[in-house]
């Protein structure tokens, strides 16, 4: 991957208090600690049906976006920011939760499918598959898979409000964003990729 002057980081989540501690939420924590990290805050942009930051990192100007579209139209946010920042999809940044790994795991991968994630479903409709994903554990409902209620049961567990156990564990992840963000932003990604994938947070 080479280091690009204008790079998009996108955290996926639902806007409204209702969402703001439930896991469908982790691609929002991640990009307020990215904001937070490189002292930008966020603005809403009407167009864009977003809140939108830029930072300067590398002497690149770089772009934090949060889709208020809801999760299931995210990729109607995401395509109408690159009507103005024609980016290609190597230079894009997905963070969102996934249940398929457990709270304290991470994934960071070059592209792939939507794995079930309606966020990505509506992402990769607007724009293909091949960006960045970053993805944050956030694990499985206890009765999940079951041939009862299967999808009420997953629809409960991402808009459930997480443990303070799930919390502490989350926050040790969002912590090291930053770091994974830089490497990416650097070019970095493979490496980036290399040292956090293996990593268990609940350690």
């Amino acid at each position: 991957m080479r280091y690009n002057i204008f790079m998009l980081i996108v955290g996926l989540g639902n806007p409204g208090k209702e969402y703001e501690r439930t896991r469908h939420n982790a691609g929002f924590w991640c990009l307020d600690k990215l904001a937070d990290f490189f002292y930008v805050k966020f603005t809403n942009n009407k167009f864009c049906k977003s809140d939108i930051a830029s930072f300067k990192f590398n002497s690149g100007i770089h772009y934090l976006l949060k889709p208020l579209t809801y999760m299931n139209n995210s990729g109607d946010a995401v395509n109408n920011f690159l009507k103005n920042k024609p980016l290609i999809s190597k230079e894009i940044l997905v963070i969102e939760d996934d249940i398929n790994l457990p709270v304290g795991k991470i994934r960071l991968r070059a592209n792939g499918s939507a794995g079930g994630h309606n966020g990505l479903k509506s992402i990769i409709s607007y724009i293909g598959d091949d960006f960045w994903r970053l993805r944050i554990g956030v694990g499985q409902p206890k009765e999940y898979p079951s041939k009862n209620n299967q999808h009420e049961n997953l629809i409960s567990h991402v808009l459930g409000k997480i443990s303070p156990l799930e919390s502490q564990i989350l926050n040790k992840v969002i912590e090291v964003v930053p770091n994974i963000a830089q490497d990416w932003l650097l070019g970095n990604g493979s490496k980036a990729m290399n040292q956090f994938n293996s990593i268990d947070f609940c350690e």
